[in-house]
């Protein structure tokens, strides 16, 4: 097999065992309420998540490993999304959101491949 055709099939069967990872992201626009103080209206700007009112410049890391910021045009969250390991390895996500490759017949050990997981 020519040299060409060696770095293709090599580029195709990167391809086909890992892909990093799909991210994820989504936006929601500024809520706002308006309060009476007095006969003056107050508005006060917020962004809402699950329920409960964030500051505007708050930002946060949820348990489902989302990163989110309230801004004063709305919230926005992003996550790592899907991962996809190579054949004879899982993805273990920590506390932290830390991905880390293992062995999927011995998650106590590393997969054992050179790969680096970001998420």
């Amino acid at each position: 097999m020519s040299g060409m055709g060696v770095f293709v099939l090599m580029v195709v069967a990167m391809c086909a065992t890992w892909r990093g990872a799909e991210g994820a992201a989504f936006f929601v626009p500024i809520s706002s309420e308006t309060t009476m103080y007095g006969s003056r209206p107050v508005v006060r700007q917020f962004c809402e998540w699950e329920g409960k009112k964030m500051m505007i410049g708050s930002s946060w890391k949820t348990t489902d490993c989302l990163s989110c910021s309230c801004s004063d045009t709305g919230l926005f969250c992003s996550g790592g999304g899907v991962y996809a390991p190579i054949p004879g390895c899982m993805v273990l996500i920590d506390e932290t959101c830390r991905a880390q490759l293992v062995d999927s017949n011995d998650p106590y050990q590393d997969c054992g491949h050179d790969h680096a997981i970001t998420g």
